[in-house]
């Protein structure tokens, strides 16, 4: 790491600090908060009005960092384009003062969208190969737009405990610094991390504020973006296991209730299976941040790489 990052990186992890407070009182003072979807367990009620859209703070300050260090373009744009989608999102939810912002299909059909361009870009200094194999470039399209969206989604799902899709980005994508190539690529995962820092300061429960779609739908959409771009897509699935763990969950229970008429979990996400356990939300964030971290260690000790 060259003075430039860690002077850089240090100093958005202070600006967080210093900003996240301000937009919380700025946004308590317009009254303006987040809507608890009505399915979600009754634990979660309190959280009614809790300040929302805080990742548009930590997007911001990447996007200026990330400019400064000069990390790919493509990282910086899907920062952009993923960050308008979720904002966009946030912006219905408050203005209907709802849960549910914008369509599940029209947020797909934007993920896709920009998905086609990210995987374009890509392709101009990388193979078509997924996984180390050559495939034509139609399916390295197709895959990039299912791999890109399913994470943004994923991270999403995950969003639905103080600080827990926070702490799982941290744990996802910190292993990714021992894969570094380059000062770049090291900058480049750095220049996202120390502002999600600052905002878990406030977002550990209690939490004074959420990130809201506006972060969720960013931060997955550029860990995926990143892994295509050094071509790490094998890593990523070991470095992420909660995210698709949430993900699964999912898909398992509509299905099984679609299927069957019956449910396997008392509620998905699986996280919120486990806290109608009576397991409290800060042990679920530690065990799922522990458990994703401890998979990432075991990829990168089973490849020789840490």
């Amino acid at each position: 790491m060259n003075i430039l990052t860690a002077v850089v990186s240090f100093s958005e992890f202070l600006i967080g600090l210093i900003l996240f407070p301000k937009y919380i009182s700025y946004m308590k003072k317009l009254k303006l908060g987040q809507y608890i979807r009505q399915e979600g367990p009754d634990l979660h009620n309190y959280k009614e009005g809790t300040p929302t859209a805080g990742g548009l703070v930590f997007l911001i300050i990447t996007l200026v960092a990330g400019f400064i260090l000069q990390i790919p373009k493509e990282l910086l744009l899907t920062v952009l384009f993923y960050g308008f989608i979720g904002f966009l999102d946030d912006f219905v939810s408050i203005a209907k003062k709802r849960s549910l912002g914008l369509r599940a299909w029209q947020k797909l059909a934007l993920q896709m969208a920009f998905s086609i361009w990210i995987a374009y870009s890509v392709l101009q200094y990388r193979t078509s190969s997924i996984f180390g194999i050559s495939v034509p470039k139609w399916i390295f399209y197709v895959f990039t737009m299912f791999l890109i969206s399913g994470y943004s989604n994923a991270t999403n799902l995950t969003d639905g405990l103080d600080g827990l899709a926070g702490w799982v980005f941290i744990t996802s994508a910190l292993p990714f610094l021992l894969l570094s190539k380059s000062h770049t690529q090291f900058s480049s995962i750095l220049v996202l991390v120390m502002p999600v820092l600052a905002f878990l300061v406030y977002n550990t429960r209690p939490a004074k504020i959420f990130m809201g779609d506006t972060g969720s739908l960013a931060l997955g959409a550029y860990i995926s973006t990143y892994a295509l771009i050094t071509e790490n897509e094998l890593a990523l699935i070991f470095f992420t296991t909660i995210f698709l763990l949430e993900t699964i969950s999912v898909i398992l229970q509509v299905g099984s209730y679609k299927l069957r008429g019956k449910r396997i979990f008392r509620m998905a996400p699986i996280h919120h299976h486990f806290e109608l356990l009576g397991w409290k939300e800060e042990k679920i964030v530690g065990v799922f941040s522990a458990w994703n971290l401890a998979i990432a260690i075991f990829y990168l000790t089973l490849t020789s790489k840490f």
